[in-house]
């Protein structure tokens, strides 16, 4: 059982970015598009976030977890929530022009989640 949520993790990762987010990109205009991207990332960190919680839950209640597992099921929960808390701030450098902060910022977003996907692929193995 503590191999669904991380599954679940890569899944929801990877029909987020490879098929959702090109998918609105090509179909509607940039002002949609960034209307329904900031109403949609903030639903899909949260739930990574909650993801990652769920696999500390489901690894403290298994007969022998490991150290290497509740590190991926923290670092899931955490940088989730990191890329959640700072969209605000992202959002605003994007309303303000602010461009050399919006790529800081996205940057940060864009390698927490691919750490994490990493992560939740390495869970299998360890």
């Amino acid at each position: 059982m503590h191999y669904y949520f991380p599954g679940m993790i890569v899944g929801f990762i990877l029909l987020q970015t490879a098929i959702v987010a090109p998918t609105l990109f090509k179909k509607l205009d940039i002002k949609d598009f960034g209307t329904v991207i900031r109403a949609l990332w903030p639903k899909f960190f949260l739930c990574l976030s909650v993801f990652g919680a769920a696999t500390l839950v489901t690894l403290y209640f298994h007969d022998d977890p490991s150290v290497y597992h509740y590190g991926i099921a923290g670092s899931t929960t955490v940088f989730a929530f990191i890329c959640y808390a700072i969209i605000p701030a992202t959002n605003r450098a994007t309303d303000e022009g602010n461009q050399k902060l919006f790529k800081v910022l996205h940057k940060v977003s864009v390698y927490l989640t691919v750490i994490v996907l990493l992560l939740n692929i390495a869970f299998l193995f360890g």
